[in-house]
This record gives C-alpha cells, sequence and structure tokens, in this order.
C-alpha cells in the first residue's frame, strides 16, 4: 500500500490591521462632508454663517484631504512565518508590497518606548528587517501585552524559521 506523503507547511501569521479604523474615519467624515457641502450648494449657502459658507467648508475639504493623505500612508501588515523565510506584506490604501527575507536577514523583534506629544507613552513590538526598514507588528499602552506579543515573534521566529538566529 502506498502512503501520500503530506507537505503541510507549518505557519504562523501575526497581523496589525489598525489602519482600517483610520480609512474607515475618514471615509465617513468625507462622506458627512460630501453631504453638507451639497446640502449647502443646493441651499445657496448657510444663512446664519454668510459669505463665510465657502471658505469655511473649504478649510473643512482641507482638513479632510490631510487626513485622507495620512490615511493613504497606513497600511495593513501581514507577516507569515514558514520554514522558507519571513513574508511581509503591507497593504496601503491605494497599492501594496510584498517582500520575502530570508530567516538570517531579520533581526530579532525588540519592545520599544514611544512617548507622544502630551507625554503619553505607548509600546510598539518592532521587527527589523534586512534592508533597514521596521516595521511594528503590534502596539500597546500596556507593555506587558506588548511584551508577551514580542516574545511570541521571537518563540515562532525560531521555531519556524530555519536558519534564525537572535
Amino acid at each position: 500500500m502506498v502512503e501520500r506523503v503530506s507537505r503541510i507547511s507549518i505557519r504562523r501569521v501575526f497581523r496589525n490591521d489598525k489602519a482600517v479604523v483610520a480609512w474607515l474615519f475618514v471615509a465617513a467624515s468625507i462622506g458627512v462632508l460630501s453631504c453638507f457641502s451639497y446640502l449647502a450648494w443646493r441651499d445657496g449657502g448657510i444663512p446664519q454663517i454668510g459669505h463665510w459658507t465657502w471658505p469655511l467648508l473649504g478649510m473643512f475639504w482641507l482638513f479632510c484631504a490631510g487626513a485622507a493623505s495620512g490615511a493613504a500612508n497606513l497600511c495593513l501588515l501581514r507577516i507569515e512565518l514558514s520554514a522558507d523565510g519571513v513574508q511581509v506584506r503591507e497593504r496601503f490604501l491605494l497599492h501594496a508590497r510584498s517582500v520575502r527575507y530570508r530567516p538570517r536577514d531579520v533581526r530579532a523583534p525588540r519592545v520599544e518606548r514611544v512617548v507622544d506629544s502630551d507625554g503619553d507613552e505607548r509600546f510598539d513590538t518592532v521587527l527589523d528587517l534586512a534592508d533597514g526598514r521596521r516595521v511594528v507588528v503590534f502596539e500597546s499602552a500596556n507593555r506587558a501585552t506588548v511584551q508577551r506579543c514580542c516574545d511570541e515573534l521571537l518563540a515562532s521566529l525560531r521555531a519556524l524559521c530555519r536558519g534564525f538566529s537572535a
């Protein structure tokens, strides 16, 4: 009796989908502003504001254009670990990029502490790649959660990627 050999490739996937929130917020903002602009155009302006209607709407449109530009630069991140290497897929709003790295070209993940302009701290699990790029795999205000994700990523790299050394 002939047995079939299974060629199942073990893989582990890490994702960062936070860009979806920004994309949806900008889409909703532009939708509301479009409706409001149509109503102002249809009614000949906003009576309470007078001749300031169009400069005010223009200012809101400039804000939405800036927010859309910023949101378009955010990406959905998918990191796939396997014995063949590390596949990094970044899906932006208007384009996508996918690069495969050999396990020896990936450095060990680390936790970075980031402080914003208000003084609030945030922690990121960062993976440094061979071409000098760094990708944020996970981010949170809770250091323990970020450290746990970093440890999972490191353990998965060691277990699944042949040739990875940290």
